[in-house]
């Protein structure tokens, strides 16, 4: 059981760190773009 779950917790780790900074760069993204339509309006 130790080793089924050590193995699933090295091979989700990354995913997770992938995920989180995906998530991070759409959200710059998206928020970068919000502010230049909101001065663009302005």
């Amino acid at each position: 059981m130790k080793s089924i779950r050590s193995e699933v917790l090295h091979m989700s780790v990354p995913f997770i760190v992938v995920l989180v900074v995906s998530l991070l760069f759409l959200t710059a993204m998206f928020t970068a773009a919000y502010n230049d339509d909101k001065t663009k309006g302005l």
